[in-house]
């Protein structure tokens, strides 16, 4: 079994990305979409990509943007991963993976219990595909009882699926052995108060890591 990505989401100072540096994760998330409680700020922004270890990838968060806002981001600091977050076409995907030198983490939401294929046409444009609530960054989870279709797809073409909506140290265990995801995304499970936790955040890494010896 490989090992779990974790993926922590929503930071937005210097200070909290440099106490996550010895935890054992593999993504920081930073909202790069304009209007939303955890959206960082331009002037920000290139410290904050700056305080992440080498050894964890950047992630910036989109929702449609458009190709200037992209290179708008882009002329000011790199990324190592893109994560769309809208209703971004398979083209779109692809300019952005092209154009940047990134890889695509391509966020399809859950609104229902029926199955209806998003993923295929995205095939040949991202690299992670992200089951998530119809709306993401609530705190609201969803029925994993409908990801096994998607998980089928996913494994027919190749495509890591990372799962998030609704995580917590008290519910990610029980995601894990419903379901295990080649990765995960937490960000409102990490916090309290709007504030990261870094308690909440060691107890879900421990979370994850407890599953992954128990199930190696």
């Amino acid at each position: 079994m490989s090992r779990i990505q974790i993926k922590l989401c929503g930071f937005r100072c210097v200070e909290d990305v440099q106490k996550v540096k010895t935890f054992p994760i593999d993504a920081i998330g930073f909202i790069l979409v304009p209007g939303r409680k955890r959206t960082v700020r331009e002037e920000e922004y290139p410290e904050l990509l700056a305080a992440v270890p080498s050894s964890v990838k950047k992630v910036g968060v989109f929702l449609n943007p458009t190709q200037s806002e992209m290179e708008k981001w882009f002329k000011i600091a790199p990324l190592d991963i893109v994560q769309l977050h809208g209703t971004e076409s398979p083209e779109f995907c692809k300019w952005v993976r092209d154009i940047f030198h990134v890889q695509i983490i391509k966020t399809f939401h859950i609104h229902s219990h029926e199955w209806v294929d998003p993923i295929t046409a995205y095939q040949s444009s991202i690299d992670v595909a992200l089951l998530d609530h119809a709306h993401g960054g609530t705190g609201q989870t969803y029925d994993w009882s409908v990801i096994p279709p998607y998980q089928k797809r996913c494994q027919d073409l190749h495509i890591p699926l990372w799962v998030a909506g609704g995580l917590t140290s008290e519910n990610v265990f029980s995601l894990l052995q419903q379901v295990h995801p080649n990765g995960i995304d937490v960000s409102s499970g990490i916090e309290s108060d709007g504030v990261k936790d870094f308690n909440k955040i060691k107890t879900f890494i421990e979370r994850v890591t407890e599953y992954e010896h128990i199930c190696p």
